[in-house]
């Protein structure tokens, strides 16, 4: 898989491509939309190998201005839920699941970035809280957080006491709320 980016007059694209099997899929698009997709079955009919593939995937996109993202222009998003428990319960677990599934597929497709990790665990918050924590890498802030609310909230990812905080990718500052559920709730610890 590779995925390539450009910055074109206030927005940016991305165009991707993934072999599965004998299919060869490419995927491109505005970022924060689900793209257009190119099929090739039985690619190696056209091509001579994985290799040769790729090569035409670099000469079609990158003379269009296409290149790898720079990553310390990437953007930490984290996703907290509060927990009971130091270990969670098991529909803490599925929620982790789930929501990591939702947000892999949304973020994915959208060419946004990737859910990168999870923990469970006690906060910082100097009263005892428990919290899952699930981290994403996006290429933009603002729209990253508006597909992550939009998916939590229309794929059951209990969206009524989620929490969503981001970072710099490059910095090791301190993550930034930008949505609480809760309104009146507005104190962020990791």
């Amino acid at each position: 898989m590779l995925k390539l980016y450009k910055k074109e007059q206030n927005q940016i694209l991305y165009a991707e491509y993934w072999i599965n099997n004998d299919k060869a899929i490419v995927h491109y698009g505005k970022v924060g939309k689900v793209g257009e997709k190119e099929e090739t079955s039985n690619y190696l009919e056209k091509y001579e190998n994985k290799a040769a593939f790729h090569e035409a995937f670099i000469n079609r996109f990158v003379p269009q201005g296409y290149s790898e993202y720079p990553p310390n222009e990437n953007f930490w998003i984290l996703i907290q839920y509060p927990l009971k428990s130091l270990t969670g319960t098991k529909r803490d677990i599925w929620l982790k699941d789930r929501v990591t599934d939702v947000l892999n597929d949304n973020l994915g497709w959208k060419g946004l970035g990737i859910v990168d990790g999870f923990d469970i665990g006690q906060t910082a918050n100097p009263n005892k809280q428990f919290a899952l924590n699930i981290f994403c890498v996006v290429v933009d802030e603002e729209i990253g957080i508006k597909v992550i609310k939009s998916a939590l909230r229309n794929n059951s990812c209990d969206y009524t006491s989620v929490k969503i905080a981001s970072r710099p990718f490059s910095d090791d500052a301190e993550y930034t709320l930008k949505f609480s559920a809760k309104k009146k709730d507005v104190t962020f610890y990791v």
